[in-house]
């Protein structure tokens, strides 16, 4: 028997959240972590699961992947068999969240080949089979696995951008498991008991992100006005069908990460209209488009179909934009073509989803998109946008232990974002999973990066 499950992304075990390490101290000058690895584990081609070789697996994952750019690891040593200390530069609390990430994941010697992976072996409960890019990732049962046997010979995993197609895929009995699909087309199921829906508020938000390096979107009161003609109830009850809730701060509210102070924008379109005015735009000819020296607010909005609901959403944001004199161009493109433009500066606005707990902790989305170490590189935050305050919040929360002092600082770095508006946050995610009624024990993620399907049957 093997389950097939439509997926976007997919992460293997990583080092600290499935247990690979069963305990961690920090020296009391919180530069030294010492983690105590899980004796008897062995990876799928047999080779004992060692300090020594969690030490070359994160060694080589450092120097290839960009997520531990901004953690100040100075060494990494195999203490003994099964002691693996990690010496920072400078005290970092958050450490043992970013070693849940899945670039931590432990891969055996033999994985890597001339510096790249040439086959992932790790030490989950179901191991490599074959890989079709951008298609399908084939994995199959690991009978030696230290924790619970999967009752099920092989998962594939296949990669469907668009939701329509997930859906047909579920009906037509090719997956049993489809994911993230779109409210008007869970609807379908609700009624029918060959199929169950599953739903789960998950740790991520649509934002817009504005690039901030020249244009428009350089003017704080410009972005503030933005806010202000936004819709986002709206967005929520004609895209979302209800299904979720308009964003207040980055954090939800719900989340201990949140701030619940904050005072989100109101819908009004007249204030934005005043605002902007203030800036200087009007409509010199009466076009119906706002003009400032002879320049055209014209704007070009990103996004992308992968996630179902954001190519309406864009233009439901364009003809809101649209009421107050702001002409929007909507390209929506497949996720490599947006991160390029992205990426490149060539947007005025990117509308995306962005997970929130990648990492267990909030210095990772906030190190990575409002530092200016992340907006001036390849975060999905604001595109150049720079805020010294914001700095200096969040190089001394990365520093702290207390967990309520932190708080009180990101609680200011979500004031800033709201205040200066570099992005505008519009609503918090709700998944919604649909399996068929064959699938057993299946549990939605609140990050997104692990299913256990060591736990799901299938009769």
């Amino acid at each position: 028997m093997g389950i097939t499950e439509t997926l976007v992304d997919i992460n293997d075990e990583a080092l600290i959240s499935p247990g690979l390490a069963t305990s961690w101290e920090v020296s009391g000058d919180q530069k030294t972590w010492t983690f105590h690895l899980r004796d008897g584990v062995k990876f799928h081609d047999g080779t004992p699961f060692t300090a020594k070789a969690m030490k070359k697996s994160l060694e080589d994952s450092l120097k290839k992947s960009k997520t531990f750019s901004s953690v100040p690891i100075k060494d990494i040593k195999a203490s003994d068999v099964l002691t693996l200390e990690i010496v920072l530069d400078k005290p970092l609390p958050s450490l043992p969240a970013w070693m849940a990430k899945g670039e931590s994941a432990a891969l055996s010697e033999s994985s890597i080949d001339e510096g790249d992976i040439s086959t992932p072996i790790s030490t989950g409960p179901f191991k490599f089979s074959s890989l079709s890019p951008n298609e399908k990732f084939v994995a199959i049962k690991n009978t030696d696995y230290w924790g619970k046997i999967p009752s099920v010979e092989e998962v594939v995993y296949h990669v469907v951008p668009e939701a329509v197609t997930r859906s047909l895929m579920l009906k037509g009995g090719d997956v049993q498991i489809a994911q993230i699909l779109s409210p008007n087309i869970v609807e379908e199921y609700r009624n029918d008991n060959t199929y169950t829906v599953n739903t789960k508020p998950i740790s991520r938000v649509r934002l817009l992100s504005y690039n901030c390096e020249s244009g428009p979107f350089a003017d704080t009161a410009v972005r503030q006005a933005m806010n202000y003609a936004i819709n986002r109830q709206d967005l929520v009850d004609y895209v979302l069908e209800g299904v979720g809730e308009p964003a207040t701060s980055l954090f939800p509210p719900t989340f201990y990460w949140g701030n619940k102070d904050i005072q989100p924008y109101s819908y009004n379109p007249e204030k934005a209209k005043s605002i902007l005015l203030s800036s200087g735009w009007t409509d010199s000819d009466n076009d119906g488009v706002l003009d400032k020296n002879g320049e055209k607010l014209s704007l070009t909005l990103v996004t992308y179909p992968e996630r179902a609901e954001l190519p309406p959403m864009a233009e439901i944001i364009q003809d809101q934009l649209k009421k107050i004199g702001v002409e929007v161009e909507v390209k929506s493109v497949d996720t490599d073509t947006s991160e390029n433009l992205r990426f490149s500066g060539d947007f005025d606005m990117y509308l995306g989803g962005r997970s929130l707990m990648n990492a267990p902790d909030p210095d990772w989305i906030m190190m990575a998109d409002y530092h200016s170490s992340g907006t001036f590189n390849r975060g999905y935050g604001p595109y150049k946008w720079k805020n010294e305050k914001m700095d200096s919040l969040l190089e001394e929360a990365r520093t702290l232990a207390d967990n309520d002092a932190r708080k009180k600082l990101y609680d200011q770095a979500q004031q800033i974002i709201n205040d200066e508006a570099p992005v505008s946050v519009l609503s918090y995610y709700v998944n919604e999973d649909v399996t068929s009624n064959k699938i057993k024990g299946y549990r939605m993620h609140p990050t997104e990066f692990a299913f256990h399907l060591e736990d799901v049957s299938l009769s």
